[in-house]
């Protein structure tokens, strides 16, 4: 068993009990999924640049990629349908706490421009955080092949949560798991 995943069970659970001041245990904000996407913006005029994000995905989760195309034609980003443009990876259950402690206790400390995770910072919506990473090479999976990966090649990190009242607490979950978060 992960070492977070019990630390949810045992710790967290019963801390955010007490600070939400709720009666159940299914009234507690959990995580739901971790949701990975990769955008290379020459995706569009080179469509087997897609295939440097499946590769890089694949090598950061270990798990199958998904490549996501266009719905429609759309002149003015020169895009025509079912173009692909972007991948992604859903992870979920006991890999997402897998990936959270990877994440958390790997990848965090080599981004160079990270101090804390601020509201302000995070691209927030009701129930998602996301966090955009441009730098590949914090990664261990990636240091061999940085140089082969296109420089415009980025990540978004969207971490999903349940039944969250307010935008805060997701912020208040995530820093119960060591995550360096400012309320």
């Amino acid at each position: 068993m992960n070492r977070l995943y019990s630390w949810d069970k045992i710790v967290v659970t019963s801390d955010l009990i007490y600070k939400f001041n709720s009666k159940n245990v299914h009234d507690i904000t959990k995580l739901s999924n971790f949701v990975i996407k990769s955008t290379i913006n020459t995706s569009i005029y080179e469509s087997k640049d897609i295939i440097f994000g499946l590769v890089a995905l694949e090598l950061i989760t270990n798990q199958k990629v998904k490549v996501s195309r266009t719905k429609k034609s759309i002149a003015a980003f020169k895009t025509r349908k079912f173009m692909p443009i972007s991948a992604k990876v859903t992870i979920r259950n006991k890999r997402l706490y897998c990936y959270l402690d990877f994440f958390n206790f790997v990848v965090l400390p080599k981004w160079p421009q990270f101090k804390e995770l601020t509201k302000s910072s995070l691209v927030n919506s009701k129930n998602s955080l996301s966090l955009g990473l441009t730098h590949l090479s914090i990664f261990p999976q990636l240091t061999k092949e940085s140089e082969l990966l296109p420089k415009d090649m980025g990540l978004t990190i969207t971490i999903n949560g349940t039944i969250i009242n307010h935008e805060s607490d997701l912020l208040l979950l995530l820093s119960e798991f060591q995550l360096p978060v400012t309320l």
